[in-house]
C-alpha cells in the first residue's frame, strides 16, 4: 500500500503540527465508527444513512489531503447517493483495506508525533 504523506494537510493547517495531530487523532477515533455505519446501514438497506456515512469517510480522507485514498469512499457515496446499494458491498473490502491501511500510519504518526 501506499505511504501517506501528510505535509500537504499540514500546509493546509498553517503547518500547526497540534491540529494536525489533533485531526489525525479524531480520524482514527471516527473512522473505525463511520465504516461499522456503513456496514449497518448496508444490511438494514439504509440509503440515508450509508450516503451520510460514505461522505463523511471521503470528507475525513479529504481533510488529511489523502485524495488517493478517498476516491473508493467517492465512489461508494455515489452509489448510495443513486440508490444503487447493491453495489456497494463489492467496494466495501477495498475501502476497508485502503483505510486499514491509512489507520495503521496514522497511530504510527501519532504515537511518534512525527511526519
Amino acid at each position: 500500500m501506499n505511504k501517506i504523506n501528510l505535509r500537504p494537510a499540514l500546509a493546509s493547517m498553517a503547518d500547526d503540527q497540534d491540529i494536525l495531530y489533533a485531526v489525525v487523532a479524531a480520524f482514527l477515533e471516527e473512522v473505525p465508527s463511520l465504516m461499522n455505519q456503513l456496514d449497518q446501514a448496508l444490511a438494514t438497506n439504509d440509503r440515508a444513512a450509508a450516503q451520510r456515512a460514505s461522505h463523511t469517510l471521503k470528507g475525513n480522507f479529504r481533510i488529511l489531503q489523502l485524495q488517493n485514498q478517498q476516491t473508493v469512499w467517492a465512489k461508494i457515496e455515489t452509489l448510495a447517493h443513486e440508490g444503487q446499494l447493491a453495489q456497494i458491498p463489492e467496494l466495501v473490502p477495498e475501502a476497508k483495506r485502503v483505510s486499514e491501511n491509512v489507520l495503521e500510519q496514522l497511530k504510527s504518526v501519532l504515537d511518534s508525533r512525527q511526519m
